[in-house]
């Protein structure tokens, strides 16, 4: 009755802000609710929010430098880690089997992973605490801002929206999924009474768009409360990465692709350090890794993923069922499913309700990366277009597109599902997307080569972005040359480190043609830089010349590519004698 009645009091608060207004008495802006500029309300993505481990007593627990141990995606401790695992695993090394080391690992995992578990009916109940903000970022202290910072650099790319109208909304990714909902739903109208507006601005990116979609779902009137969204990167339809993990689709329990093509493949590593990794893994017998990697995959899914709505929300509507019937069948998960079939009607509902948002009249625009392979811990990581963690299917709200690095069919006509102007061409020029089927044709803009977990160092994007949640002159992806529909994607941290090191070299010591050409290279990387739109090569090209010209001011080491000698012998391994490990090599 409490929680009815709760609901009941906030739905009526609702009705009252959107309908009646907002009394800019005792607001905490300095235009008390009058001016041009919009609250935004960025809702992040998975892992953006601080969330710390406290002990027994409430209070953070700290790292040996002193800074609040994170709790995402684990907390590790690495003395307990050893302690955990050098026995077993000294003694599986002596005796080539299994002694204790797989189930040590899971110990090791629970001991890491064990914080962000929930209880049976989806709640967190780890020693974890979110640290929010319920106030804007006008008002955070040096340690706030660096935490937003790092993942949405605003000091960088500042914006002419009042810092007293940004608020960023933090979540526990492991949560429960409808209490975040309900969190933002709540969150809005704080920030709507703190500057005196009635309406806002949303920015999800990745996961928090689910969040947003579970909101609109269980609370369509916020639409009259919001002036814009703007989706960048959104999980609106999950990620085929955790379909696969949750409908038992893991590669690298596939052991002949373990030990030839999942390191090669993951683009996490080098391929030196993936070929060094393929010979130092036959040291054990194959089922002795099996074994570990098949108990922890079933630990981390079975006891921390599926326990968790809000990861439930980032498994795509089209694997739901299958999932579902994988993991929530047993009685004692009840609870847990009748949560996520809520969401899963929600998400089949999320471009009905996006598109309700336009017919009041919201502002609805989205950011999308594609033409980048999925990472390849699930079976289907290359058997559509993506950004590395979503498939661009989901982020575009079905847009359609070729796999990637391939085009669309010689001849392919532009659909028009979603768009009925004969003068608008929503091909992209690589021939790979056509926009059209997308739900919204005219306001998606898409980043070709772009990875989904450096869309932070995307300068583009960033001011894009910037300028979408200050101001309202660009209405769709024809009103401005400088934001086209189809761009480039790019990552622009290196070179700004780079001209961080020449700004701090002293010219008088340079020989005049060394001088030069450093002048010359920091130049030409302005120049890319003051570019919002991009080729394929002209960062890659800026970024070494002036890396070379920073070598020869001797203010950089010059760059050495380890080699990958230890390729053929891997292959030549794996080739005769499959996946065993050296001391079965012996035998035979």
């Amino acid at each position: 009755m409490k929680r009815f009645l709760a609901f009941c009091l906030t739905v009526l608060l609702l009705a009252g802000i959107c309908t009646a207004g907002v009394s800019a008495k005792g607001t905490e802006t300095a235009c008390d609710g009058n001016c041009a500029f919009y609250p935004t309300i960025i809702v992040p993505g998975l892992g953006q929010s601080n969330v710390v481990v406290v002990d027994e007593n409430g209070n953070f627990v700290r790292d040996k430098d002193g800074k609040k141990a994170s709790a995402f995606p684990a907390y590790l401790q690495t003395g307990k880690l050893l302690k955990t695992l050098l026995r077993p695993a000294l003694l599986s090394l002596m005796m080539q089997r299994d002694v204790g080391l797989s189930d040590a690992f899971v110990t090791a995992l629970r001991d890491s992973f064990g914080v962000n578990t929930c209880d049976l009916n989806a709640n967190p109940i780890g020693p974890v605490q979110t640290e929010k903000y319920p106030y804007s970022y006008a008002r955070y202290n040096a340690e706030e801002r660096e935490v937003v910072n790092t993942h949405i650099p605003f000091e960088l790319y500042p914006t002419d929206l009042p810092r007293d109208h940004l608020y960023y909304f933090t979540y526990n990714s492991f949560g429960n999924h409808i209490s975040l909902a309900e969190e933002l739903f709540a969150y809005i109208q704080m920030v709507q009474q703190q500057t005196g507006h009635k309406k806002v601005n949303l920015v999800p990116l990745s996961q928090g768009a689910s969040i947003v979609s579970a909101m609109l779902d269980y609370h369509p009137e916020i639409g009259d409360c919001l002036h814009k969204v703007l989706f960048v990167v959104p999980a609106l339809d999950g990620s085929r990465i955790i379909g696969d993990v949750f409908t038992g689709r893991v590669t690298f329990l596939n052991k002949d692709y373990l030990y030839h093509g999942f390191l090669e493949n993951i683009r996490l590593l080098d391929a030196a350090t993936a070929s060094l990794l393929e010979v130092v893994l036959r040291i054990l017998p194959d089922e002795v890794w099996m074994a570990a990697l098949q108990k922890g995959v079933n630990y981390l899914v079975e006891e921390v993923m599926t326990r968790s709505t809000g990861m439930w929300a980032l498994c795509p509507s089209g694997d739901y069922k299958a999932a579902a019937k994988r993991y929530l069948s047993s009685p004692d998960r009840a609870n847990i499913k009748a949560q996520t079939d809520r969401y899963y009607q929600a998400q089949k509902r999320s471009r009905a309700n996006i598109a309700a948002l336009q017919k009041k009249g919201v502002q609805v625009f989205d950011m999308v990366e594609y033409d980048y392979a999925l990472i390849n811990v699930g079976e289907r990581w290359n058997d559509t277009n993506g950004d590395f963690i979503i498939q661009t299917d989901s982020t575009s709200m079905g847009a359609t597109l070729s796999r990637v690095g391939e085009t669309l069919p010689q001849g392919y006509k532009q659909q028009n599902t979603h768009c009925t102007n004969p003068a608008h061409n929503h091909l992209s020029p690589d021939g790979v997307v056509d926009a059209s089927t997308g739900l919204l044709p005219d306001t998606t803009f898409y980043f070709k080569n772009q990875r989904h977990d450096l869309t932070q160092h995307n300068d583009i994007i960033l001011k894009l972005a910037m300028n979408l949640i200050a101001h309202d002159d660009i209405r769709d992806v024809y009103s401005s040359p400088d934001f086209p529909q189809f761009n480039n994607g790019r990552n622009v941290k290196n070179i700004l480190e780079l001209l961080d090191k020449a700004a701090d070299v002293n010219t008088k010591l340079l020989l005049p043609s060394v001088k030069k050409e450093l002048a010359g290279a920091v130049a030409q990387a302005n120049e890319v830089l003051s570019k919002t739109v991009d080729t394929a090569d002209a960062l890659p090209n800026a970024e070494a010349r002036l890396s070379k010209a920073l070598v020869r001011a001797g203010a950089k080491l010059p760059e050495v590519q380890a080699p990958d000698v230890l390729a053929p012998f891997s292959a030549f391994l794996f080739k005769h004698f499959g996946t065993n490990g050296y001391s079965e090599l012996l035998k035979k």
